[in-house]
């Protein structure tokens, strides 16, 4: 993570609001100056604050988004219009407000980060924010917006049982938590007894929740190139329309987007022209991201069971290159490690397990049982980049590679994709 050049909380993760209060305080609460749509779930979240956030810049809104974690540089999470905060912007917010501060009310590299988005946004004089839950929500450093518009949760998965144990009743509840008294609560989320703790929680907190259906979306073309779709209802008339993002897994996302903009129909001009082409515009690296095509070369972030079945079914829903599957597999240590390769690693002819240069990485080594166990081909390689390197010399034009496991192995294969000649 960036150098920030200021004094910061040992611990990743530090539940709790009181530190991003002081240090929104001491920015004059500029979370007040805008309001916004807050997006929560277990995947997907990023998704669907890229597409509303391609669609209010279609509109002509000048709108601030921010989301997490980012693929190499902290100032993609922080944007205005599409435009990453300003690295030395991004330094002068901070420093007359963290570096006074005692060690025990140091706050966290998140609620730093969310902090400065806020002030940013504030100064830029933003019509509104699209802003995405870091982890859980009811005690997520984003969590301190009086204006809601809007509350958004794409689904509650099994991720991160060292947060909130086993089972979906803590994490829905946590999710849950964005909900705000007079602000429509949206969701995907069809588990039963995920819905109920949502129904709880909205009467409690004053929301209306609004169940929306994900099969409402329906593709009508997926391909490598793009990916059309309709929707079944098509309350805004927008007929078949087209989107960057090919995964079929979007097609939920979009059902949420798509809800959430016929919520704000009443008070936002958002012409369908606007729609059509912000959800054509889109993008969202490192997420079912098609580098390239002979060879094709698939980037997503896949990190928990849910996200790795959601990798596999847009695969199948798109035409199978004919030569080999090889998967650049690379993951955390806290990840549920045996379900994950029991998804994943019997439908590739080749596995090549690596390490993301990340002290949390789980190591290559302790991946092998897996694969041993799955009766798998494996290979087991060095670092993501030098390892990409050498899958890359040997890939023929009709293979397909994918990567994932983690984001962050993710960003350095993509940095290496990317990198210039």
């Amino acid at each position: 993570m960036m150098d920030l050049g200021i004094p910061l909380a040992t611990e990743r993760v530090k539940p709790g609001l009181s530190r991003v209060r002081r240090l929104l305080s001491a920015l004059g609460e500029p979370q007040g100056r805008f309001p916004a749509i807050h997006v929560g779930g277990t995947n997907g979240k990023g998704s669907v604050v890229a597409f509303l956030e391609s669609v209010f810049i279609a509109a002509g809104y000048r709108v601030g988004a921010y989301t997490s974690p980012d693929l190499g540089d902290p100032t993609e999470r922080i944007r205005v219009r599409g435009e990453r905060i300003p690295e030395g912007r991004l330094r002068d917010i901070l420093r007359g407000t963290v570096g006074p501060l005692p060690e025990e009310e140091r706050p966290t590299y998140f609620e730093a980060m969310t902090a400065a988005a806020y002030a940013h946004f504030a100064a830029e004089g933003v019509d509104l924010a699209v802003v995405e839950v870091g982890l859980g929500g009811r005690f997520d450093a984003t969590n301190c917006l009086p204006r809601k518009l809007l509350s958004l949760v794409t689904s509650v998965e099994l991720d991160h049982p060292e947060f909130f144990g086993p089972g979906y009743s803590r994490a829905a509840w946590e999710k849950a938590g964005i909900a705000a008294q007079g602000v429509p609560f949206l969701t995907v989320e069809r588990k039963v007894e995920v819905l109920a703790i949502f129904a709880r929680e909205a009467k409690s907190s004053g929301s209306a929740l609004v169940l929306l259906d994900p099969d409402d979306i329906q593709p009508v073309e997926l391909s490598w190139e793009r990916a059309v779709w309709r929707s079944r209802e098509d309350p805004l008339d927008l007929g078949e329309f087209e989107t960057g993002l090919v995964a079929a897994y979007q097609r939920g996302n979009i059902a949420l987007v798509l809800g959430a903009l016929r919520e704000l129909v009443g008070g936002w001009e958002i012409p369908k022209g606007a729609i059509r082409e912000g959800l054509y515009r889109a993008r969202w690296p490192g997420r079912f991201e098609v580098v390239s095509r002979r060879p094709y070369i698939v980037l997503d972030g896949a990190h928990n069971p849910a996200g790795a079945r959601a990798l596999l079914e847009s695969l199948r829903s798109l035409p199978e290159p004919s030569g080999r599957r090889i998967l650049l597999f690379g993951t955390l240590r806290e990840k549920p490690i045996k379900a994950m390769a029991e998804i994943l690693f019997p439908h590739f002819h080749r596995v090549v397990l690596v390490a993301p240069d990340n002290p949390r990485a789980l190591p290559s080594e302790a991946l092998l049982h897996q694969a041993r166990r799955l009766g798998v081909t494996y290979r087991l390689g060095g670092g993501v980049r030098e390892t990409l390197r050498d899958i890359l010399s040997d890939l023929g034009e009709d293979d397909l590679l994918v990567v994932t496991g983690s984001l962050y192995t993710v960003a350095e294969a993509r940095h290496e994709l990317y990198r210039a000649p």
